[in-house]
């Protein structure tokens, strides 16, 4: 049956959606140095988000120059949320928005430096009790990301453990993930790392994105909780 109540009121959800997207899209162009406006196109557009590590709603914006510069960077929140006050901090710098007018990749925002390498024997919170709820493994990729997640969302390591799972850390702390102790002379040995197991979908620094050739399905994540004895990692 029709409710003409609620059809006014996604009438009026709607409008206040798109005014919020054209206004992102006027301050957006605000923020672009005037030598660089020329040929720009700014789209702004929200993205619902079906992994549970990420935020529900994105708000994706896509930058284009005629004829083939392009870039793209997203901010966690729905376009109604982001206000003209926050948007510079989340906005590309100059150098990005010159590579991207350029028609060269950048990412945005810039990897930051992480602490440990592809390789390192390290141990991973996955459950509240202070020693069992840490699990051994290595780390496999650096800067992980899946195609499910919103453009240029990445997260510090992917890990693979010992028990053969794999988990992702979302942030690069001794709460979450931490250097293993030197094994015991007469410890038995950890198990073999093999890098072209896991290589595929590897950072490419060089072009500055993910070579998502052959995605793990298998990449299960680490999840902080405000409590530091919950829980940090789940299948």
């Amino acid at each position: 049956m029709f409710n003409p109540t609620k059809a006014k009121s996604d009438k009026a959800e709607k409008a206040a959606k798109q005014k919020a997207i054209n206004d992102l899209r006027t301050w957006s162009m605000e923020l672009v140095p005037e030598d660089l406006r020329e040929g720009l196109i700014i789209d702004v557009s929200e993205v619902i988000c079906g992994d549970p590590s990420c935020a529900p709603i994105d708000t994706v914006f896509t930058l284009v120059w005629e004829p083939s510069g392009k870039g793209l960077f997203s901010i966690a929140a729905p376009p109604s949320d982001v206000t003209r006050e926050e948007l510079p901090d989340e906005f590309p710098d100059r150098e990005t928005l010159e590579l991207w007018k350029a028609g060269k990749r950048a990412r945005w925002p810039k990897l930051p430096s992480l602490r440990f390498n592809v390789g390192d024997r390290v141990e991973c919170r996955i459950g509240p009790h202070p020693v069992k709820g840490w699990a051994p493994g290595r780390i496999i990729k650096l800067y992980y990301s899946e195609p499910s997640w919103p453009p240029n969302m990445v997260v510090p390591y992917q890990i693979a453990l010992h028990d053969g799972r794999l988990i992702f850390a979302p942030q690069d702390n001794d709460q979450l993930i931490r250097l293993r102790p030197p094994p015991a002379p007469d410890a038995p040995s950890s198990p073999e790392y093999v890098p072209d197991q896991y290589e595929e979908g590897d950072y490419d620094d060089e072009e500055g994105e993910y070579m998502d050739e052959e995605e793990d399905e298998e990449g299960h994540h680490m999840d902080e909780d405000d409590d530091e004895d919950a829980p940090a990692a789940k299948r």
